[in-house]
């Protein structure tokens, strides 16, 4: 069989538009395309595969022609969820004969989109799932949705096959690889729990150290660790960055990493000196907020009682830089909070900072409470839905939705300013106090970094505007150990300029937005706050309720603490489920288990002296009161607390 795998993209797509912007790098997108390239290493050798990355190849419709595919695979991600439809749209006229399958970490949007020109879903990892379809598809009876209840063994799961884009691998800025899967927090604004799981699956150090291997002979010279958290299991990550140093080491050129963690990598020395020694040079870790109140919000729990601006100098005196992600428009925010943001940033040294209104993606535990309470925006209503990066689709409590968009644009527009940013950057270098300890450039790596030198030194000198070659020329002038520290400099200054695009850009979607609203007001329509109880949710609901019960007892009996928490569970259940649950199968069971996980972390009264304590089986009538509770919860819009 022929297989097409595209990975959607587009020429406006900002940050991608941005790093083409910049000569001296070369490149013409950030990522290379992970999740295809991985789908590939899953198809068995007799088949033909095809990747086609639309950031670096153009639209797909133009390539087709005469190609004739029998399987058209689609990679989804929320910021290109209407390009995935338009080449499922267009795929579908041009090559009718072919199937359609999407999959990925946007797919289950899905469920609020239109999916007419698409054949087959795949939900959640697809290691077992790609090769059975493959299977049922060569014998004529594929199924329309495929999902596992189990998660793959990680120590079985193929390299990616990059080598079917080996041509283009010098195109992007970044390769990616995975270590782990799976997050054991569960942030409101996130679903990645239900995608991943909770626990931590690892795969072997072997596994990933023969990884990093092959896309070294492939000339990578940067490599995005893409685990949800990568110290989430920190044992594993210990041992796995003492082997990064010893193989880093050994290579011609090391590598650079970045990666997604959490701040309590703070309190661990021995992990942060053995992240510097790996050659880390980004460390991405959700902050989030400021206010304390406002973590609570979101379910941020890790990072109450920690002192933000210690833990980031404390991390960013090894060497490494912190980007943080920053979320404004929390029940708990109010004006203050654009300032306090911004005292926090320059306070921390922060030289590289993402902030984004608070959105509620669609199947976050955050969509469904604030669509109870009538406070979604209906997303075809409103422009740029692609871009809740930016658009937020939320009616804030403290805000109206413009003052919320207005107070960012201006925060965009003045946070990443050029002196701001040198102010920043120079507290960052001067507050190294760890040199990383790896293989540094020789002469013979300096010499083939020639032509980088001459366009960098080019571009600030010839090129730039005045205040970035003031700027880059200060920094330069201020730093001690200035060959030591050119690298970083010059690291430092690159993404500068693209946080400043990207943010001046930012600010100029909101506003262009808010004049919008403000001469469409009729068109902000508030999304229905009804959650429907589902038929089938109805149906099974006694073998729904006893399968809650028998879980939730194994921590109380207390009837009360019962009750409130089953009720919780059979609603976060319908939310998530409502619309697709059909049977109560071994994939529902195991995902009324995570609800069950979910909502039991929430319960604090958990131990109770009462003497009103059920039995071990639900008592006669248990399953009918739970579904009038969910009733009178749905039918009066109350959260139940």
């Amino acid at each position: 069989m022929k297989i097409l795998l595209v990975s959607p993209g587009t020429n406006d797509e900002i940050d991608n538009k941005i790093i083409r912007e910049i000569p001296y790098l070369g490149v013409k997108a950030y990522f290379a395309p992970h999740a295809v390239a991985a789908v590939a290493a899953l198809t068995p050798p007799e088949h033909e595969v095809v990747i086609h990355d639309e950031y670096i190849r153009g639209n797909v419709e133009l390539t087709l022609g005469e190609n004739i595919y029998d399987i058209i695979g689609i990679t989804i991600t929320s910021n290109q969820l209407k390009r995935s439809l338009q080449i499922a749209e267009s795929c579908k006229k041009i090559s009718p004969a072919s199937t359609i399958v999407v999959g990925g970490i946007g797919v289950e949007i899905l469920l609020h989109k239109n999916k007419n020109n698409i054949d087959v879903v795949f939900h959640g990892e697809a290691e077992e799932t790609w090769p059975l379809f493959l299977e049922e598809f060569k014998a004529g009876n594929w199924q329309r949705i495929y999902k596992n209840v189990s998660k793959p063994d990680m120590t079985k799961v193929p390299v990616p096959r990059w080598e079917l884009i080996k041509d283009d691998i010098g195109l992007y800025n970044s390769v990616s690889i995975q270590t782990t899967r799976g997050c054991p927090f569960d942030c409101s604004f996130c679903d990645v729990i239900y995608t991943y799981g909770r626990k931590a699956r690892s795969k072997s150090m072997g596994q990933v150290l023969d990884e990093l291997k092959k896309l070294n002979k492939l000339n990578v010279q940067t490599v995005f660790i893409a685990d949800d958290n990568f110290s989430g299991d920190v044992k594993y990550t210990k041992e796995l960055l003492r082997r990064f140093i010893e193989l880093n080491n050994s290579f011609e050129k090391p590598m650079a990493f970045f990666t997604q963690l959490d701040i309590t990598i703070a309190n661990d020395d021995e992990l942060l000196k053995l992240l510097a020694d790996s050659n880390f040079y980004t460390l991405m870790i959700g902050v989030e907020s400021v206010n304390s109140e406002s973590l609570k919000d979101m379910n941020k729990k890790q990072n109450l009682g920690i002192s933000a601006v210690e833990a980031i100098k404390k991390i960013q005196s090894y060497g490494m830089v912190v980007l943080t992600h920053m979320i404004i428009g929390a029940d708990s925010d109010d004006d203050n909070t654009f300032q306090k943001t911004a005292d926090f940033v320059r306070e921390a040294n922060i030289v590289f900072h993402i902030c984004h209104p608070l959105a509620a993606p669609p199947g976050t535990r955050l969509w469904y409470d604030l669509k109870r309470q009538g406070r979604i925006i209906t997303a075809e209503h409103t422009e740029n839905s692609d871009k809740m990066d930016i658009i937020t689709n939320i009616v804030p409590k403290n805000f109206t939705r413009i003052q919320l968009l207005e107070g960012l644009g201006s925060y965009w527009e003045d946070i990443n300013q050029t002196e701001k940013f040198v102010e920043r950057a120079l507290g960052y270098l001067n507050g190294i106090k760890y040199m990383p300890r790896f293989k540094k450039a020789g002469l013979k790596d300096l010499w083939k970094m020639r032509k980088l030198l001459k366009g960098v030194f080019k571009f600030y000198f010839f090129t730039a505007d005045k205040v970035h070659k003031k700027g880059f020329l200060t920094m330069i002038r201020s730093v001690k150990d200035k060959g030591v520290m050119m690298p970083k400099i010059i690291y430092l200054y690159t993404f500068h300029l693209i946080d400043l695009k990207r943010s001046m850009y930012d600010a100029a979607v909101a506003r262009a937005y808010v004049n919008w609203e403000k001469e469409n007001p009729d068109k902000i329509i508030v999304d229905s706050n009804i959650v429907p109880i589902s038929g089938k949710i109805r149906e099974n609901s006694l073998q729904l309720c006893e399968a809650v019960y028998k879980k939730v007892s194994e921590v109380t009996l207390e009837k009360e603490i019962m009750y409130r928490t089953v009720l919780k569970v059979i609603m976060d259940f319908n939310d998530r489920f409502g619309n697709t649950f059909e049977t109560f199968d071994a994939y529902y069971h195991e995902q009324i288990k995570n609800s069950c996980d979910r909502v039991l972390a929430d319960v604090t009264d958990k131990v109770s002296v009462s003497k009103n304590i059920l039995p071990v089986s639900p008592p006669p009538g248990f399953t009918r009161e739970i579904m009038d509770a969910l009733d009178n919860t749905v039918r009066y819009r109350e959260m139940f607390n």
